[in-house]
C-alpha cells in the first residue's frame, strides 16, 4: 500500500497538465487580478468634492455655517490634521457666478446659506445623473456626497434645536456645559466595521479563483481511479492481478491525490496571501485548513467521476474542466456579473448555493474573513465533508458493481 501511495504521488507530480491547473493557472490569474484591481479599492474611497461657496450677505452673517464648511474642507483653524476633507471649495459672490463655474466644469455644485443660517447643498444636473453607481469612480463621489449631506443635515438640525432651546431658556447661552454638550455630538458618528476584518473590493475574486483551482484537483483522483481499473489502462490490467486488494489500492491513490492537491493549492494560497497581500482576516491557519478540506472534497468528487463506467480517461478529465468552469460561474469567478449572480442565488435560491461545491469552498474563506466566531466556518466544513462522504459512497458503489468478462 505504501509503494502504491508513493508511486501515485510521483506520478501526480509528473503530471504537467494537473500541475499547470493547480499552480501555474491560479498564480498567473491571481497576478492578472492583482493588476486589474490594483486601483479598484481607491476608487471607492472618500475624495473631496469640488463645490462653490456663495459668499453673499447671508453667508457673511452666518459665522457658524461658514466655520462648519471651513472645517469640512480642512481650512478651519485647528483642522490641519483632518483625515479626509469632504470639500474642495471655491468662493463666489453670487449664485449666478457659481452656476457659471459649474457650467465650465470647475465644480459639481454649490453651497448657500439662507436667512436662518441653514446650509443648502445644490448639485449640478450632470452630477446627480451620474450618481447611479454605474462606475467605481462615480460610486466614490456618491459616497462622499452622501457623507456631506449627512453632515450638513446634522448641522442644520443642531442649529435649529440650539436656537429654539436658547429662545426658551436664555440662561443656557451662559452655560459652559451646554455648549460642551453641543460639541459632543460630533462623536456620535464613528468609523466601524461589521465584519471580523475589513475586506477589499477585489478580495472575493481571489477566493473564487482558489475555489475553481480547488475543483480542478479532481484530475488527480480521477487518474488514481482510472489507473486501477483493468478495462481503462494497461497499468490497471497489471494492478488487477497484484496481491494488494483493490480497496487498498484506491485508498492509497486517494490519499496520494489528496496530499498532492493540498500541497499545490497551498502554494497558490501562499502566493495570493503573502505576495499579493490578499487578506484572510488574520486567520491563516484556518485558511490552510480550508484549502485542505476543499482539496479533500475535490478528490472525493474526482473519485466519483473516475468510477463512472465505460468512459475513457480523456472524457473524465474533460468533465473535470467543464464542471469546474461551469460551477465557478455561480460562485462569482467571472467578474461583477457572476459575483452579482452568486449573491442573488445565495439570497433567493440558497439550496442551489448549498449544493454547489465551489460556492461552499468560497464560503469557507468568507466565514474566516467576515465572522468573529468560527462556528460558520466549521458548519461549512461540515457541509463539504458531507459532500465528500456522498461522493465517496457513490464512487465506491460504482466500483463495487464493476466486473470484467474479459480484458
Amino acid at each position: 500500500m505504501w509503494t502504491t501511495f508513493v508511486t501515485t504521488l510521483k506520478t501526480n507530480l509528473h503530471d504537467k497538465a494537473s500541475m499547470f491547473w493547480l499552480i501555474v493557472f491560479p498564480l498567473a490569474l491571481a497576478t492578472l487580478f492583482n493588476m486589474m484591481f490594483a486601483d479598484l479599492g481607491s476608487q471607492y474611497e472618500l475624495k473631496a468634492v469640488p463645490l462653490v461657496t456663495v459668499h453673499d450677505t447671508n453667508w457673511n452673517n452666518a459665522k457658524g455655517a461658514s466655520a462648519f464648511i471651513d472645517a469640512l474642507s480642512g481650512e478651519a483653524e485647528g483642522t490641519t490634521g483632518i483625515s479626509q476633507p469632504l470639500l474642495d471649495t471655491t468662493p463666489a459672490d453670487s449664485v449666478d457666478k457659481a452656476r457659471d463655474l459649474i457650467a465650465k466644469g470647475d465644480a459639481d455644485g454649490y453651497l448657500t446659506v439662507d436667512q436662518q443660517g441653514h446650509i443648502t447643498l445644490t448639485l449640478a444636473t450632470g452630477t446627480v445623473a451620474g450618481m447611479d453607481g454605474s462606475s467605481a469612480s462615480v460610486s466614490g463621489k456618491s459616497i462622499t456626497i452622501s457623507a456631506l449631506d449627512g453632515a450638513i443635515s446634522l448641522y442644520n438640525r443642531t442649529d435649529t434645536l440650539t436656537r429654539k432651546f436658547i429662545a426658551d431658556n436664555p440662561w443656557a447661552a451662559t452655560s459652559r456645559s451646554f455648549w460642551t454638550s453641543l460639541g459632543a455630538t460630533t462623536g456620535m458618528t464613528r468609523e466601524t466595521t461589521l465584519t471580523n476584518s475589513a475586506p477589499g473590493v477585489s478580495t472575493r475574486y481571489f477566493y473564487a479563483l482558489l475555489a475553481m483551482a480547488c475543483l480542478m484537483a479532481m484530475s488527480y483522483s480521477i487518474r488514481a481511479v482510472v489507473t486501477a481499473q483493468a478495462n481503462l489502462s494497461a497499468l490497471g490490467m497489471r494492478r488487477s492481478i497484484a496481491p494488494l486488494s483493490r480497496t487498498r489500492q484506491f485508498i492509497a491513490g486517494f490519499l496520494a491525490s489528496w496530499l498532492c492537491a493540498s500541497a499545490c493549492l497551498l502554494v497558490a494560497f501562499a502566493y495570493i496571501r503573502y505576495v499579493l497581500g490578499v487578506p484572510f482576516g488574520g486567520r491563516e491557519p484556518a485558511a490552510v485548513l480550508a484549502v485542505v478540506v476543499g482539496s479533500f472534497m475535490a478528490c472525493a468528487f474526482g473519485t466519483m467521476i473516475g468510477a463512472i463506467p465505460k468512459l475513457s480517461y480523456g472524457v473524465k478529465v474533460g468533465m473535470t474542466s467543464a464542471i469546474a468552469c461551469t460551477l465557478s460561474l455561480f460562485s462569482g469567478m467571472y467578474g461583477a456579473f457572476a459575483m452579482s449572480l452568486s449573491d442573488w442565488i445565495t439570497r433567493n435560491l440558497p439550496v442551489l448555493a448549498l449544493i454547489n461545491p465551489t460556492q461552499q469552498v468560497v464560503n469557507l474563506f468568507y466565514d474566516i474573513l467576515y465572522f468573529d466566531s468560527y462556528r460558520p466556518f466549521l458548519t461549512t466544513c461540515g457541509v463539504l465533508l458531507a459532500m465528500s462522504a456522498l461522493f465517496l459512497a457513490a464512487g465506491a458503489l460504482m466500483l463495487k458493481e464493476q466486473r470484467y468478462e474479459h480484458l
